[in-house]
């Protein structure tokens, strides 16, 4: 806690002292020279959309390529309610034919999911903290174990139903997905979500 405080102080110019900076100069050659230095020990990620939009994944909010511009085609009440789950158990089909647009395998990781890679690799990697369902993380080679996909994946999937909860894996949802059926349960025939 005493941590978090003096982090935040600092930040916003509350604290008498000034800080020691992290890095010799605020550029991609500092933060290069920081992370070969012996000060630098755990990094962690907080990814989103922009990593992986030179992927060809769209982000959400760009005007005319983002994903809320091209939602206009599923009738959705507003561009949202397609991630909702009170709107999915409803209406799954829109979340579906979204999923064919942007299902794993058809994109390849970026420099930044490399990046994140090499960081592993090298012992700095702590943790990746990402909202991504794309899985780019998990195809760089990133170990599940450092990674927390905020808004679930596709790489995992489960039986809605909290009787069942069933788990499927990405293979038996993309052959769902594909043969543009919403996908059902083979235990109870609930809706299976990734």
């Amino acid at each position: 806690v005493e941590l978090l405080r003096t982090l935040l102080s600092r930040t916003l110019g509350l604290g008498g002292d000034k800080p020691e900076p992290v890095l010799d100069e605020l550029s991609l050659r500092g933060v290069s020279r920081f992370l070969k230095s012996e000060r630098c020990k755990n990094v962690v990620c907080m990814v989103g959309a922009g990593i992986s939009t030179s992927a060809g994944i769209p982000d959400f909010r760009s005007p005319g390529t983002g994903l809320y511009s091209n939602l206009q085609s599923y009738d959705l009440p507003y561009p949202e309610a397609i991630f909702e789950i009170g709107f999915f158990k409803k209406h799954p089909e829109p979340f579906f034919a979204l999923a064919r647009e942007l299902y794993p395998g058809q994109f390849k990781p970026t420099v930044c999911h490399y990046f994140m890679r090499l960081l592993q690799d090298k012992g700095l990697l702590l943790r990746c903290y990402t909202q991504n369902i794309d899985t780019l993380e998990r195809v760089a080679g990133l170990d599940p174990e450092l990674l927390v996909e905020a808004h679930g994946t596709f790489f995992t999937s489960h039986c809605l139903r909290p009787s069942c909860r069933q788990r499927y894996g990405l293979a038996w949802m993309r052959e769902r997905i594909f043969s543009s059926l919403v996908p059902k349960c083979e235990k109870c025939q609930g809706l299976v979500k990734p």
